[in-house]
């Protein structure tokens, strides 16, 4: 069975991603996007002597996670149904750091720079997660960009911290994180060859440890070398390229099935989406009947129940999403087999 949205290896090519990230000076590969955090949330700390974060509703523990480890208080905002962040002028967010989330090429930039720009008393840090191969979030007033590009691209590790203000320090060497993903890689391929469904269970378990072991393994490491040298090895037009149009080509199909909303149907200028997020009634028996067709639409966003009183939206979207996987390893013809399979999980 074809199968579509589960963790994949990439081999790099000629391109240029390393030109957007070079600029900056400090420029860190790190083990994943949670180091991202943690190490922010230290130079905070030791830098700024800031101990408060305001984080977006929606948002997974691990976007803001590292901040609650090294102590910070963690206050939410609400975001509109366009993703926009809705900050309250009446707050005070002197002395603190704002998180913004640039999800899936809807959120307007313009308006996070214009914040940015009005609260210079704040350290504003952009999560690119979301948004790695736009060029022009790299070009927000930001104090610092964080972000994790594992899943977009298909590396063991895949971190990043950008700056011009402030920088964080990384621990080198092995870890139980890269060793467990290195190792499910490698029983990956070997499944995608056979179809094994017992390697199948194995990488996954894998994959799962290797998440649970930065619980117990924290810290901040740098990136393996492998993973470095594919990043700065991408090449980014043909991603984008790919990106885009099967976005283009699948939230067309979706606007007429009725039961499936698209949360966002059209990008922003020069967005390079993540995946094709959309709403669905029942969302864990949709989910589950989809992963039965070999199709993997992850649930992102298991938010805090403090962030689900501040947004109903993000309540909304924790409960009711699906994240459908448009990126660069697809063709137009397997977006055609994701909207089918998709038809039959929600009308079967």
């Amino acid at each position: 069975m074809r199968e579509f949205g589960s963790e994949f290896d990439y081999v790099g090519d000629d391109g240029a991603l390393q030109n957007i990230w070079n600029g900056f000076s400090d420029f860190k590969l790190l083990r994943c996007g949670r180091d991202a955090v943690t190490g922010t949330a230290i130079a905070m700390l030791k830098q700024r002597g800031i101990k408060t974060v305001w984080v977006p509703a929606l948002s997974c523990i691990s976007m803001y996670g590292g901040f609650i480890s090294e102590g910070f208080k963690v206050n939410f905002y609400p975001i509109d149904e366009r993703f926009n962040p809705l900050l309250d002028e009446k707050n005070d967010y002197k002395n603190s750091v704002v998180l913004f989330m640039l999800y899936y090429g809807v959120t307007d930039i313009n308006a996070v720079g214009g914040f940015i720009s009005n609260h210079k008393e704040c350290v504003s840090v952009v999560d690119i997660t979301h948004a790695v191969w736009n060029e022009d979030a790299y070009s927000l007033p930001a104090d610092a960009f964080i972000g994790s590009i594992r899943k977009s691209v298909g590396v063991v590790n895949g971190g990043i911290f950008l700056s011009n203000k402030f920088s964080i320090e990384a621990k080198t060497g092995v870890n139980k994180f890269t060793r467990l993903r290195e190792g499910a890689f490698g029983l990956k391929n070997i499944y995608n060859d056979t179809r094994d469904e017992n390697i199948k269970n194995e990488y996954r378990k894998m994959f799962s440890d290797a998440e649970l072991s930065l619980i117990s393994e924290t810290g901040v490491y740098c990136a393996d070398n492998k993973s470095v040298k594919t990043l700065l090895s991408l090449n980014t037009e043909e991603i984008k390229r790919k990106r885009i149009s099967n976005f283009n080509k699948l939230s067309g199909m979706l606007q007429n099935l009725s039961s499936v909303r698209p949360l966002c149907a059209k990008l922003q200028k020069n967005a390079i989406p993540f995946s094709l997020p959309v709403l669905v009634d029942n969302q864990s028996e949709v989910q589950l009947k989809l992963a039965k067709q070999g199709v993997y639409a992850p649930v992102l966003w298991p938010i805090d129940e403090k962030a689900k009183k501040v947004c109903k939206f993000s309540d909304k979207v924790s409960q009711s999403m699906l994240s459908l996987p448009i990126d660069q390893r697809y063709t137009a013809d397997d977006m055609d087999l994701i909207f089918e399979r998709l038809q039959q999980a929600v009308y079967d």
